[in-house]
Protein backbone atom coordinates (compact mmCIF):
# COMPACT_ATOMS: atom_id res chain seq x y z
CA UNK A 1 0.00 0.00 0.00
CA UNK A 2 1.29 3.38 -1.18
CA UNK A 3 1.87 5.76 1.61
CA UNK A 4 0.20 9.15 1.77
CA UNK A 5 3.59 10.79 1.85
CA UNK A 6 4.53 9.13 -1.46
CA UNK A 7 1.35 10.28 -3.17
CA UNK A 8 1.99 13.90 -2.21
CA UNK A 9 5.45 13.68 -3.66
CA UNK A 10 4.17 12.28 -6.97
CA UNK A 11 1.17 14.73 -7.38
CA UNK A 12 3.15 17.45 -9.20
CA UNK A 13 4.03 14.91 -11.89
CA UNK A 14 0.44 13.80 -12.65
CA UNK A 15 -1.35 17.21 -12.52
CA UNK A 16 -0.15 18.43 -15.99
CA UNK A 17 -1.13 15.13 -17.56
CA UNK A 18 -4.62 15.29 -16.04
CA UNK A 19 -5.11 18.91 -17.18
CA UNK A 20 -4.12 18.04 -20.75
CA UNK A 21 -6.50 15.12 -20.80
CA UNK A 22 -9.47 17.19 -19.48
CA UNK A 23 -8.95 20.33 -21.70
CA UNK A 24 -11.00 19.18 -24.73
CA UNK A 25 -13.98 18.50 -22.51
CA UNK A 26 -13.87 21.79 -20.55
CA UNK A 27 -16.68 24.40 -20.88
CA UNK A 28 -15.34 27.75 -22.13
CA UNK A 29 -15.81 30.61 -19.67
CA UNK A 30 -18.50 33.19 -20.32
CA UNK A 31 -17.29 36.47 -21.86
CA UNK A 32 -18.55 39.89 -21.00
CA UNK A 33 -18.99 42.62 -23.58
CA UNK A 34 -17.51 46.01 -23.18
CA UNK A 35 -18.55 49.35 -24.57
CA UNK A 36 -14.97 49.75 -25.78
CA UNK A 37 -15.08 46.70 -28.09
CA UNK A 38 -13.70 47.47 -31.55
CA UNK A 39 -15.88 44.81 -33.26
CA UNK A 40 -18.98 46.57 -34.69
CA UNK A 41 -22.33 45.37 -33.53
CA UNK A 42 -25.62 45.46 -35.31
CA UNK A 43 -27.42 48.69 -34.59
CA UNK A 44 -30.89 48.56 -33.26
CA UNK A 45 -31.81 51.55 -35.45
CA UNK A 46 -32.15 50.62 -39.13
CA UNK A 47 -30.97 53.06 -41.74
CA UNK A 48 -33.85 54.32 -43.94
CA UNK A 49 -33.75 55.34 -47.66
CA UNK A 50 -35.07 58.85 -48.34
CA UNK A 51 -38.51 58.79 -49.98
CA UNK A 52 -38.62 59.81 -53.68
CA UNK A 53 -41.09 62.66 -54.22
CA UNK A 54 -42.82 62.44 -57.63
CA UNK A 55 -42.69 65.63 -59.71
CA UNK A 56 -46.21 66.65 -60.75
CA UNK A 57 -46.85 66.75 -64.50
CA UNK A 58 -47.60 70.18 -65.96
CA UNK A 59 -51.26 70.76 -66.62
CA UNK A 60 -51.95 71.18 -70.32
CA UNK A 61 -54.12 74.23 -71.02
CA UNK A 62 -57.50 73.32 -72.40
CA UNK A 63 -58.60 74.99 -75.67
CA UNK A 64 -61.20 77.71 -75.29
CA UNK A 65 -64.16 77.52 -77.62
CA UNK A 66 -64.06 80.24 -80.24
CA UNK A 67 -60.43 81.17 -79.52
CA UNK A 68 -57.73 80.05 -81.96
CA UNK A 69 -54.84 78.16 -80.42
CA UNK A 70 -51.37 79.65 -80.95
CA UNK A 71 -49.41 78.02 -83.77
CA UNK A 72 -45.93 76.81 -82.78
CA UNK A 73 -43.15 78.81 -84.46
CA UNK A 74 -41.94 75.74 -86.34
CA UNK A 75 -45.35 75.25 -87.97
CA UNK A 76 -45.97 78.84 -88.95
CA UNK A 77 -45.73 79.64 -92.67
CA UNK A 78 -42.74 81.74 -93.66
CA UNK A 79 -43.31 85.47 -93.82
CA UNK A 80 -43.79 86.69 -97.40
CA UNK A 81 -40.89 88.61 -98.88
CA UNK A 82 -41.23 92.39 -99.30
CA UNK A 83 -43.33 93.28 -102.30
CA UNK A 84 -41.45 94.73 -105.27
CA UNK A 85 -41.90 98.39 -106.14
CA UNK A 86 -41.06 98.30 -109.84
CA UNK A 87 -42.44 99.13 -112.24
CA UNK A 88 -43.76 102.16 -110.38
CA UNK A 89 -47.43 103.01 -110.07
CA UNK A 90 -48.83 104.93 -113.04
CA UNK A 91 -52.10 105.99 -114.67
CA UNK A 92 -53.58 104.38 -117.76
CA UNK A 93 -55.69 106.58 -120.04
CA UNK A 94 -57.66 105.56 -123.14
CA UNK A 95 -58.29 108.80 -125.01
CA UNK A 96 -60.54 107.12 -127.61
CA UNK A 97 -63.07 105.83 -125.09
CA UNK A 98 -62.34 108.29 -122.29
CA UNK A 99 -61.37 105.83 -119.56
CA UNK A 100 -58.53 106.02 -117.05
CA UNK A 101 -57.49 104.01 -114.00
CA UNK A 102 -54.54 103.74 -111.64
CA UNK A 103 -52.12 100.81 -112.07
CA UNK A 104 -50.38 99.84 -108.79
CA UNK A 105 -46.64 99.41 -108.41
CA UNK A 106 -45.26 96.03 -109.49
CA UNK A 107 -48.12 95.51 -111.97
CA UNK A 108 -47.34 95.21 -115.68
CA UNK A 109 -49.52 97.24 -118.06
CA UNK A 110 -49.91 96.47 -121.74
CA UNK A 111 -52.37 97.28 -124.52
CA UNK A 112 -51.65 94.09 -126.45
CA UNK A 113 -53.20 90.76 -125.69
CA UNK A 114 -51.23 87.48 -125.62
CA UNK A 115 -48.01 89.07 -124.31
CA UNK A 116 -49.03 88.63 -120.67
CA UNK A 117 -52.67 87.57 -121.05
CA UNK A 118 -55.17 85.39 -122.90
CA UNK A 119 -58.25 87.58 -123.07
CA UNK A 120 -60.43 85.18 -125.05
CA UNK A 121 -59.83 82.40 -122.53
CA UNK A 122 -60.25 84.61 -119.48
CA UNK A 123 -63.30 86.62 -120.65
CA UNK A 124 -65.16 83.64 -122.04
CA UNK A 125 -68.56 85.29 -122.57
CA UNK A 126 -67.26 88.45 -124.26
CA UNK A 127 -68.66 89.10 -127.75
CA UNK A 128 -66.56 88.16 -130.76
CA UNK A 129 -66.33 91.84 -131.66
CA UNK A 130 -65.04 92.82 -128.21
CA UNK A 131 -61.65 94.56 -128.32
CA UNK A 132 -59.25 94.42 -125.39
CA UNK A 133 -58.00 97.95 -124.70
CA UNK A 134 -55.62 97.26 -121.81
CA UNK A 135 -54.64 94.68 -119.23
CA UNK A 136 -52.75 95.07 -115.96
CA UNK A 137 -51.28 91.92 -114.43
CA UNK A 138 -49.50 91.42 -111.13
CA UNK A 139 -45.78 90.72 -111.58
CA UNK A 140 -45.19 88.81 -108.34
CA UNK A 141 -46.85 86.14 -106.24
CA UNK A 142 -48.25 87.56 -102.98
CA UNK A 143 -49.10 84.02 -101.79
CA UNK A 144 -46.14 81.88 -102.90
CA UNK A 145 -47.04 78.84 -100.79
CA UNK A 146 -50.50 78.55 -102.36
CA UNK A 147 -51.90 77.60 -105.77
CA UNK A 148 -52.21 81.24 -106.84
CA UNK A 149 -50.85 81.73 -110.39
CA UNK A 150 -51.98 85.17 -111.57
CA UNK A 151 -54.29 88.19 -111.36
CA UNK A 152 -55.36 90.25 -114.37
CA UNK A 153 -57.40 93.44 -114.66
CA UNK A 154 -58.92 93.79 -118.16
CA UNK A 155 -60.56 96.77 -119.83
CA UNK A 156 -62.36 96.03 -123.11
CA UNK A 157 -64.97 97.61 -125.37
CA UNK A 158 -67.55 96.08 -127.71
CA UNK A 159 -68.41 98.78 -130.29
CA UNK A 160 -71.94 99.13 -131.70
CA UNK A 161 -73.46 96.92 -129.00
CA UNK A 162 -77.03 97.20 -127.81
CA UNK A 163 -78.11 97.54 -124.21
CA UNK A 164 -79.37 93.94 -124.19
CA UNK A 165 -76.18 92.58 -125.71
CA UNK A 166 -74.10 94.44 -123.16
CA UNK A 167 -76.20 93.20 -120.24
CA UNK A 168 -75.95 89.63 -121.53
CA UNK A 169 -72.16 89.71 -121.18
CA UNK A 170 -72.50 90.19 -117.43
CA UNK A 171 -73.93 86.70 -116.98
CA UNK A 172 -73.51 84.59 -113.88
CA UNK A 173 -74.26 81.15 -112.53
CA UNK A 174 -76.26 79.98 -109.51
CA UNK A 175 -76.23 80.64 -106.64
CA UNK A 176 -74.91 84.04 -107.67
CA UNK A 177 -77.14 86.53 -109.49
CA UNK A 178 -76.44 89.61 -111.57
CA UNK A 179 -76.30 92.75 -109.47
CA UNK A 180 -75.55 96.40 -110.17
CA UNK A 181 -72.77 98.58 -108.84
CA UNK A 182 -71.45 102.06 -109.52
CA UNK A 183 -68.02 102.57 -111.10
CA UNK A 184 -66.77 106.08 -111.71
CA UNK A 185 -70.30 107.44 -111.29
CA UNK A 186 -71.81 105.06 -113.89
CA UNK A 187 -74.03 102.07 -113.14
CA UNK A 188 -72.55 98.70 -114.17
CA UNK A 189 -74.01 95.20 -114.23
CA UNK A 190 -71.94 92.81 -112.10
CA UNK A 191 -71.71 89.17 -113.21
CA UNK A 192 -69.42 86.25 -112.44
CA UNK A 193 -67.86 83.30 -114.22
CA UNK A 194 -65.52 80.47 -113.23
CA UNK A 195 -64.23 77.33 -114.85
CA UNK A 196 -61.77 74.45 -114.49
CA UNK A 197 -61.43 70.77 -115.29
CA UNK A 198 -60.46 69.13 -111.98
CA UNK A 199 -60.69 72.23 -109.80
CA UNK A 200 -61.58 75.91 -110.17
CA UNK A 201 -58.75 77.37 -112.23
CA UNK A 202 -60.20 80.79 -113.03
CA UNK A 203 -62.55 83.22 -111.31
CA UNK A 204 -63.82 86.25 -113.24
CA UNK A 205 -65.70 89.19 -111.76
CA UNK A 206 -67.44 90.83 -114.76
CA UNK A 207 -68.66 94.44 -114.98
CA UNK A 208 -70.46 95.82 -118.06
CA UNK A 209 -72.20 99.12 -118.90
CA UNK A 210 -73.73 100.45 -122.11
CA UNK A 211 -72.21 103.83 -122.97
CA UNK A 212 -71.83 105.87 -126.19
CA UNK A 213 -73.25 103.06 -128.38
CA UNK A 214 -70.70 100.62 -126.97
CA UNK A 215 -70.36 98.08 -124.19
CA UNK A 216 -67.68 98.97 -121.67
CA UNK A 217 -66.38 95.96 -119.79
CA UNK A 218 -63.98 95.27 -116.89
CA UNK A 219 -62.84 91.76 -115.94
CA UNK A 220 -61.11 91.02 -112.62
CA UNK A 221 -59.57 87.59 -113.18
CA UNK A 222 -57.81 85.34 -110.65
CA UNK A 223 -56.01 82.28 -111.99
CA UNK A 224 -55.06 79.27 -109.87
CA UNK A 225 -54.07 75.66 -110.42
CA UNK A 226 -55.12 72.45 -108.71
CA UNK A 227 -53.44 71.67 -105.41
CA UNK A 228 -53.79 68.93 -102.84
CA UNK A 229 -53.30 65.41 -104.24
CA UNK A 230 -52.95 66.80 -107.77
CA UNK A 231 -49.82 68.93 -107.29
CA UNK A 232 -49.07 68.62 -103.57
CA UNK A 233 -49.36 72.41 -103.14
CA UNK A 234 -51.67 74.00 -100.59
CA UNK A 235 -54.92 75.28 -102.12
CA UNK A 236 -55.33 79.03 -101.97
CA UNK A 237 -57.53 79.99 -99.02
CA UNK A 238 -60.66 82.14 -99.12
CA UNK A 239 -58.83 84.84 -97.17
CA UNK A 240 -56.03 84.90 -99.76
CA UNK A 241 -58.54 85.05 -102.61
CA UNK A 242 -60.23 88.01 -100.93
CA UNK A 243 -56.84 89.71 -100.52
CA UNK A 244 -56.21 89.40 -104.28
CA UNK A 245 -59.72 90.65 -105.05
CA UNK A 246 -59.09 93.67 -102.84
CA UNK A 247 -56.00 94.53 -104.89
CA UNK A 248 -58.01 94.54 -108.09
CA UNK A 249 -60.95 96.26 -106.45
CA UNK A 250 -58.58 99.14 -105.68
CA UNK A 251 -57.87 99.45 -109.41
CA UNK A 252 -61.60 99.34 -110.19
CA UNK A 253 -62.26 102.03 -107.59
CA UNK A 254 -59.79 104.31 -109.39
CA UNK A 255 -61.65 104.17 -112.72
CA UNK A 256 -62.70 107.55 -114.10
CA UNK A 257 -64.59 108.54 -117.25
CA UNK A 258 -63.86 111.65 -119.28
CA UNK A 259 -66.66 114.21 -119.51
CA UNK A 260 -68.61 112.65 -116.71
Amino acid sequence: MISRHLLRSLAPLFLPIAAAFAAPFATPPATTSSTNDTVPRASAVQQTTPAVVATPKPVEPRPIAGVAEPVPPGLRPPAPPPEPTTPPARTFHDSEYGVSFRVPAAWILTRKDSSVSTFRLDARNAARTTKMRAVATISFNPHPTSTFSGALFYFSVTPHATQAECSFQASTRPPRTVTTTEIGGISFNHGYDEHGVICTEERDEIYTAHRNDACYRFDLVINTYCGGIVSGVRDISDEELDAVRNRMQAILDSVKFDNH
